[in-house]
């Protein structure tokens, strides 16, 4: 079963020896837990592992936008994309899903006046790029997307039900490295590396060979950035 983010900071605050949170406060330790999170999906992503496929939407495109850069960032629809998309749809801003239609994907996008709706689209430098429109849209973009962000306590670690184990222990760890706890940082340390080696182990058992998909449900040493001591 996967972990919770209340579950994971539970976790933490025992590990350091603070269960009633007297200085390891949610706002302290949430955005580390984010963080370690963060860097543990982006060494699965490098193992050529891909994310499920999902649909997103981004809504009210204003008139003329040459590209989505700035949804694609940040707390955007966008952010989580993984890879070029799939696919995306298009339709006037506003209007009934109903109108959703197919826009082209050109590779390289040809030189447009600005037409009602969007005649294509290009994906690069892991940017998607847009034909001129003259009318504001809403996109629909198919394509793999990483995991959510962990937004409250029931928020799911969903990309390996081990990873709230690794995460944990990776917080715990960078928690002790600048608290001076060298003895916990190198301890922590070596069981989050050891957890993500079995998670990667598993993975190819599974399909070796092949593709592998990291279900909705390393490098070593070096996806914690190298913030506690290892021998």
């Amino acid at each position: 079963m996967s972990w919770t983010l209340g579950q994971v900071r539970a976790r933490v605050l025992n590990l350091l020896d603070d269960p009633q949170a007297s200085y390891l406060t949610p706002e302290f330790v949430d955005p580390l837990i984010q963080e370690v999170y963060d860097d543990a999906n982006s060494q699965l992503a490098s193992t050529q592992s891909s994310w499920d496929i999902d649909v997103v939407e981004a809504p009210a495109i204003p008139p003329g936008t040459p590209n989505l850069s700035a949804y694609q960032l940040g707390s955007g629809p966008l952010a989580r994309l993984t890879a070029q998309p799939l696919r995306i749809d298009w339709k006037a801003a506003g209007a009934d899903p109903a109108y959703y239609q197919l826009s082209t994907n050109y590779g390289v996008l040809p030189d447009l006046q600005p037409q009602e709706g969007l005649v294509g689209w290009e994906f690069r430098s892991n940017v998607i790029w847009l034909t001129p429109s003259s009318i504001a849209l809403d996109l629909r973009v198919r394509g793999e997307f990483g995991p959510p962000p962990l937004r409250s306590d029931d928020s799911v670690l969903i990309s390996h039900p081990r990873m709230g184990y690794v995460v944990a222990y990776g917080t715990a760890a960078l928690i002790a490295t600048v608290r001076g706890n060298e003895q916990w940082a190198f301890e922590y340390g070596q069981r989050a590396m050891e957890g993500m080696d079995e998670i990667m182990s598993q993975l190819v058992r599974m399909e070796q060979g092949q593709v592998r998909r990291i279900a909705r449900q390393t490098q070593r040493g070096s996806w914690l950035g190298g913030s506690y001591p290892i021998n």
